[in-house]
């Protein structure tokens, strides 16, 4: 099939599109270690650095430190931040 028209081509182009997936829910984020806590029940709070996208573990230097940030549940951190590794 030969196309001779631009419009033509995008017109086609256009109809073939596949929607984007939906994004990621973003993970809750909490002010205060304890509100974390009692959110998380058994699960581990961590640290995520929203600058660099990473988490940390409450043995890590990096725990609770950088002004944008926050307190989650570990396993809703890690699945939308990478671990950090000091």
């Amino acid at each position: 099939m030969k196309i001779t028209s631009g419009f033509a081509a995008v017109a086609l182009l256009a109809g073939s599109v596949v929607m984007a997936a939906p994004a990621i829910a973003s993970t809750s984020l909490f002010a205060t270690e304890p509100a974390a806590q009692q959110a998380c029940q058994a699960d581990e709070v961590v640290w995520v650095n929203l600058d660099r996208g990473r988490f940390y573990h409450k043995a890590q230097g990096e725990f609770g430190k950088g002004s944008n940030g926050g307190y989650a549940c570990l396993k809703a951190a890690h699945a939308q931040y990478r671990e950090a590794h000091d």
